[in-house]
């Protein structure tokens, strides 16, 4: 679900220059010229774009070693903000691709970073379009594990505001607030300050159940096979399962039982 990844080359960081963006700023304007390629020094940014009825969707979030702007196109179909102080290198398109032409690592590299962006922008429609509110937030915070590494307190830091979850998501502000609770109530998460979450999962409880343990919890049996264990552990529903216990959630479970 995501693209973090460091530059594909030692000369790749000598193509362009770094710039200092504050919290809130615009990096580029949607419909601007699709000339440059850029990466995230440090901070976070988040494409973006301006809906018919005055809603922002956001399309994605990108942090420190993320690359975007590999488009093809022409013009920036999005525009891209600073969530938080960032710097971000910004380099031509037109030289990295001289230098993916003379070089087969670098080629390789953005093939598989595009590769990366692509499959992202199909799990987040995805998402939108299939999946109810808990889920979608489920699924975020799998995707934060996954893309920002939690704490050796199990403490998860997000940079964005509940604002920016509620427009990454396709949900209302009040919405995000009610469900993050409702999971915190539950045990799942302890919420930590405005933009931390604390996992509440197996092995920090103490528990230490195994998958097939944790799939036993939601389903009311164990897996048949050791194939149907791995594919669940790749599910949304898995990969929450691990990260918090998701017995305790019960609402997979109980519909995997009815």
């Amino acid at each position: 679900m995501s693209i973090q990844a460091q530059s594909p080359d030692p000369f790749f960081q000598h193509l362009g220059v770094v710039k200092s963006y504050t919290r809130k700023s615009e990096i580029v304007r949607d419909d601007d010229p699709a000339n440059y390629v850029y990466e995230v020094v440090n901070g976070t940014v988040c494409t973006c774009k301006m809906l018919r009825e005055g809603r922002r969707q956001i399309a994605g979030f990108y942090f420190a070693g993320d690359i975007f702007g590999l488009e093809s196109a022409e013009k920036h179909s999005v525009a891209v903000e600073a969530i938080t102080n960032a710097q971000v290198r910004i380099f031509k398109k037109r030289a990295l691709t001289a230098l993916a032409s003379s070089n087969l690592e670098v080629a390789d590299q953005l093939l598989a970073l595009t590769t990366r962006e692509l499959a992202r922008k199909q799990d987040h429609l995805l998402l939108l379009l299939s999946t109810t509110a808990e889920e979608r937030i489920i699924c975020f915070l799998i995707e934060m594990v996954q893309r920002t590494s939690p704490r050796e307190d199990d403490l998860v830091d997000q940079p964005m505001s509940r604002r920016d979850i509620a427009d990454y998501l396709g949900l209302t502000l009040e919405t995000v607030s009610r469900v993050l609770w409702d999971l915190e109530r539950r045990g799942a998460i302890e919420i930590s300050g405005r933009r931390s979450i604390m996992l509440r999962n197996h092995s920090a409880n103490g528990r230490g159940e195994t998958p097939a343990e944790l799939f036993e919890g939601v389903y009311g049996h164990r897996p048949k096979t050791e194939k149907k264990l791995q594919e669940w552990l790749i599910s949304p529903e898995g990969k929450a399962a691990m990260l918090f216990n998701l017995t305790s959630l019960s609402r997979w479970g109980e519909m995997a039982r009815s």
